[in-house]
């Protein structure tokens, strides 16, 4: 074969196809997808583990802040990581986070949080008749519990706020006893109108404990934003 010849199968190579419009129209859209999917559970598990600051943070009920005064702005906060942050494990209807407690005048401040869904799955549990108003701040009614079944219910704040799916209310006790002889305490939580001295919590999560087993407590530092 001549050069000349083998120049010519040079000439006939075929150019590879190109690829169409579809085809890279249905890579950008999968694409797109795949990022939308991954961003949604992004921001799903971020709004799962944050609260809102109107639940999260200090509040400055009158009496921590005449406290705060007494004290020149050493009130002692502290707080403590929940090891068990659900009413159960399994439901998981009511969550509770960002406990903070002032011994000096017995103040337990916690953020309470659940979804929407709970409220339709409370509903069908027990029943009720009317259905539980998602934009409602007074559906239920709560109270501290210890060990030796001493109660505190002197609710001296409670405030309301919302998040797409989930519902956050911020709640602070005074009154409440952290003496040694108190190893734990738990929220409970009640439909708005039962009367708490007979009626059953429809949930109860631990929001202090103080025992061999768990006490570790560290200082809640105050923002600038939060003091007073």
């Amino acid at each position: 074969m001549s050069d000349y010849e083998r120049y010519a199968d040079y000439d006939n190579i075929e150019e590879p196809p190109r690829r169409g419009p579809v085809g890279l129209i249905f890579k950008i859209l999968g694409a797109l997808i795949c990022g939308g999917m991954i961003g949604l559970l992004a921001f799903r598990m971020i709004l799962f583990r944050t609260y809102p600051a109107s639940v999260s943070q200090i509040v400055f009920t009158d009496a921590l802040t005449d406290y705060y005064q007494e004290t020149n702005g050493r009130i002692g906060a502290q707080t403590q990581k929940l090891r068990s942050p659900y009413d159960d494990p399994n439901t998981g209807y009511f969550f509770c986070d960002h406990m903070i407690l002032v011994r000096g005048i017995g103040e337990l401040q916690v953020a309470l949080r659940y979804n929407v869904s709970t409220l339709r799955a409370l509903g069908e549990k027990y029943e009720l008749a009317t259905p539980l108003d998602p934009s409602s701040d007074a559906l239920f009614s709560y109270r501290l519990v210890d060990n030796r079944g001493e109660v505190f219910d002197d609710l001296v704040y409670h405030a309301f706020d919302t998040r797409v799916m989930y519902r956050y209310h911020k709640l602070v006790f005074d009154g409440v006893d952290f003496s040694d002889a108190v190893k734990w305490i738990s929220l409970e939580i009640f439909f708005a109108g039962t009367d708490t001295e007979t009626g059953e919590p429809i949930a109860r999560i631990p929001v202090f404990e103080n025992h061999e087993e768990y006490s570790a407590l560290s200082p809640y530092r105050l923002s600038r934003r939060e003091v007073p």
